[in-house]
């Protein structure tokens, strides 16, 4: 009889091959896990908790711990992914326990949702929360189909690629740590030229972008395409692939309004999963979409993006943010009447906004 599942912290040697570990994870690994993001999102004040997960399957999941006025959080976005969500759920609960003030923990198990892995994970006690991640709803593409994946876009989209190379639009790939900062700043300049000036939904300052970019960088998980429609030298379009786990995430995108050939935008992103392909990635999603049912509403803050997007492929939706809660009464309080009073009164980004 194997032991039951329990949650301990890494060990310095595991973080420090922590890239190379998630790939082992039952769902391969994602950019939302990759020791980057524990440093990125210090700039959001949350601080990285690595966490191991060993049962049946050995689970490496990144944590972020807020800090709010009750005590504290930890989020595990896309995470911990296992098949034995019970397991999982108790021995997060009993690891959290032991953990001094911890409130609550929020994970979301990287699994294709259905109304029976809902019930499994309400039924070991966990807690359904709204959707946190926008990779919750999004495009998931299949590299392993290699070059006959482009028979599964719509068929305009197919034809534009194909018009966009004829025609000579000239794609650029560079290496995210061979990136300067110029290509950091033109990329900038780009998102804020996109949805009529006012920039990509929920733009950030360039501090964040460049953080972001820069520690993917030094991680070696991280590229830039930038794509050329004429001779001046500028830059039409570009896009920021992430490469850490087995699955490639199309991270950021920016264009200029006007155009000399059409199709470069999905050109460059048809490139990046060729390229992540051969790196031996085994998918390759396109980072979020509103849910299929919100999918044709016009009035929706992401429609333009998830109408480009469903051209590649179909909207597959995967499991909403769980709490497990750790200290009910501090937990109840806080969601109650505490939490709209600090959140008033507290400035910045936070996972539990």
């Amino acid at each position: 009889m194997s032991a039951p599942t329990a949650v301990r912290f890494a060990t310095d040697d595991e973080i420090a091959r922590w890239d190379e570990l998630i790939e082992q994870n039952p769902d391969g690994g994602i950019m939302t896990g990759a020791r980057a993001m524990g440093e990125i999102k210090r700039y959001d004040r949350l601080e990285p908790r690595f966490l191991v997960v060993e049962g049946a399957e050995t689970v490496y999941a990144l944590a972020h711990e807020g800090t709010v006025w009750l005590g504290r959080y930890w989020y595990v976005p896309l995470g911990p992914t296992c098949a034995d969500l019970e397991g999982m759920v108790r021995a997060m609960r009993e690891f959290g326990r032991r953990q001094a003030g911890l409130l609550a923990i929020k994970v979301e198990p990287h699994l294709l949702r259905s109304p029976e892995l809902i019930a499994r994970m309400e039924g070991a006690g966990a807690v359904r929360s709204r959707d946190m991640q926008l990779l919750t709803h999004t495009v998931v593409l299949d590299l392993t189909r290699g070059d006959e994946l482009i028979m599964d876009f719509q068929k305009k989209l197919r034809s534009s690629i194909r018009g966009a190379e004829n025609k000579g639009y000239r794609v650029e790939r560079i290496e995210a740590h061979d990136a300067t900062e110029h290509d950091f700043e033109r990329f900038y300049e780009l998102l804020k030229t996109i949805n009529g000036g006012e920039g990509v939904a929920a733009m950030r300052e360039y501090a964040y972008y460049r953080l972001f970019w820069g520690e993917f960088a030094k991680t070696r998980n991280g590229r830039f395409y930038f794509g050329y429609d004429d001779d001046s030298g500028q830059a039409q379009a570009a896009i920021f692939v992430t490469l850490a786990g087995r699955t490639a995430v199309y991270k950021d995108g920016g264009s200029r309004p006007t155009r000399h050939i059409a199709g470069g935008a999905a050109l460059l992103l048809w490139r990046a999963m060729q390229d992540a392909a051969a790196d031996g990635k085994s998918a390759f999603d396109l980072c979020g979409t509103p849910r299929p049912d919100q999918l044709d509403d016009e009035t929706h803050w992401y429609h333009g993006v998830g109408q480009f997007k469903k051209k590649f492929g179909p909207v597959v939706s995967y499991l909403p943010s769980f709490d497990i809660v750790l200290r009910g009464v501090r937990h109840r309080l806080w969601e109650q009447a505490v939490r709209r009073i600090e959140w008033r009164l507290k400035p910045g980004t936070d996972a539990l906004r």
